[in-house]
Order: structure tokens, then C-alpha cells, then sequence
């Protein structure tokens, strides 16, 4: 409930940037804002739907969340046409790869402002970002892996490739566990952000390395996959687990 209550404060305040840019000169009550995210299946992201129903409700404006509940940014690009065609007073992205910065870039030339949340992209259009600063993230991240593991061992991180959120936050890792001579990141598996697919990941993982000593997963499915298979192994508090 308080991540829900943190992620509805954040989101109130991205849609008055866009009340603020948009000029809009309708009743608050006419007035339409609408999410774009893929992933809708993860908790984390629909969580990102319930804010939004919260930040529209705290600011008397309409609201929408749309997107494929799967990683498809072909979908993704058709649910931000359909957004578009709406006309709305404002459109809330997360900006997960540079390959949506031309339809973004579509929006804003409609007039439509558009926010970026979570993942940003710099090299569009967008009005402003509000989100994580991801690099730091994973930092503060390796280090609390760091002490998890007493500063020695092996380690594996897990993510989605390719996804500019996640990158900045592998090197905030990477970075961070630099400063860790006797740790060795072994390998950086591929979750697909599914958490069947993580936990099928993780434990080749533990098998591949069975004194690996920590896993850290930089996205939300790799968490619960790697928990999974943690405990599938029978290896509960052997491997640490650090998550986001």
C-alpha cells in the first residue's frame, strides 16, 4: 500500500506537469490523460495503473492506462497511435528502449505534451522525466550486494538487455562492485522480464555456479524468479538475493 500511495504522489505530479504544459482549456473534468507502458502483467506496473486512477482522481481529471501486459514495443507503439488519435490533454510514457522516441516525438508534434516515467527518453521530444535515477540505484544496489556477500565470491546480476533503465542500472552495479577486488560478477543473465523465464535463468545460474554466493536482479521480474529458484535449489540463505 505505501509503494501504491508513493507511485499515485508521483504520478499527481507528472500529470500537473502536463496540465501545466498543455494549456488546456477544458473543465478539469473533460480533460484526459493517459498512461502508455507495456508489462501491464508485472504487480510493479500495475500498481502504475492504480496510481494513475489516483492522481486523476486527486486532480479531477479523466484518466486511462494502456499497454500490452507482455514486453512488446510493437504494441506499445500502437496503443501510443491509439492514445494519440484521442487527443488528449496529456500522455504519461514509459520510455523502455529508444525505438518509441518517434511516436513520442508524433505526440508532442499533435501538441500533446508527453511525460516520460520510470525509464526515460532523453532523445525525443518529451516535456520532462520523472523517475529513478538508475545509475545511483544500482550503485547504492552493489554495495548493499557487497555487504550481503562480506565482500567476497561469486555474483550474478539478472535483467532485461537492451533496456535503457535497466543498462544504468547494470553499470551503477558494475561500478559499485569495482570497489570489491575478491568480487566476481560471473555472469548477467537475460529474465526477458518474465518470472518464469528468471527462474529458469537463475537456476542455471546455480547450476553453472553452485558457490555463487549473491544474486542481484535489476527489474521486477527477476526477484521473485530468482527466489524461486533459490529455493527450488534448496540453497535459501546460502545465496543472497537483492532485488528492484
Amino acid at each position: 500500500m505505501k509503494r501504491l500511495t508513493i507511485i499515485g504522489v508521483i504520478l499527481t505530479m507528472v500529470l500537473g506537469i502536463a496540465l501545466s504544459a498543455g494549456a488546456a482549456k477544458l473543465p478539469l473534468e473533460d480533460q484526459l490523460y493517459i498512461q502508455v507502458s507495456a508489462l501491464g502483467s508485472i504487480d510493479y506496473f500495475y500498481d502504475h495503473k492504480l496510481g494513475m486512477e489516483m492522481a486523476g482522481k486527486c486532480l479531477g481529471v479523466r484518466t486511462e492506462y494502456v499497454g500490452p501486459a507482455d514486453y512488446d514495443m510493437a504494441a506499445m507503439i500502437t496503443a501510443l497511435e491509439q492514445a494519440i488519435a484521442k487527443k488528449p490533454q496529456g500522455i504519461v510514457v514509459v520510455g523502455f528502449e529508444p525505438s518509441l522516441d518517434a511516436i513520442v516525438d508524433k505526440a508532442v508534434d499533435a501538441g500533446i505534451p508527453v511525460v516520460t516515467v520510470d525509464a526515460d527518453l532523453p532523445g525525443s521530444k518529451r516535456l520532462a522525466f520523472v523517475g529513478t535515477g538508475n545509475h545511483q540505484a544500482g550503485y547504492e544496489g552493489g554495495l548493499r550486494l557487497a555487504d550481503l556477500v562480506g565482500g567476497k565470491g561469486k555474483v550474478a546480476l539478472m535483467t532485461k538487455p537492451g533496456q535503457s533503465n535497466l543498462e544504468e542500472r547494470i553499470q551503477g552495479y558494475k561500478d559499485a562492485l569495482a570497489n570489491y577486488p575478491d568480487i566476481e560478477i560471473v555472469q548477467i543473465a537475460d529474465t526477458q522480464s518474465d518470472p518464469n523465464v528468471a527462474a529458469q535463468a537463475a537456476a542455471t545460474l546455480l547450476m553453472k555456479f553452485p558457490d555463487l554466493a549473491g544474486i542481484a536482479c535489476v527489474e521486477a521480474a527477476g526477484g521473485s524468479g530468482a527466489a524461486t529458484a533459490v529455493r527450488e535449489a534448496g540453497m535459501t540463505g546460502k545465496v543472497k538475493i537483492i532485488s528492484m
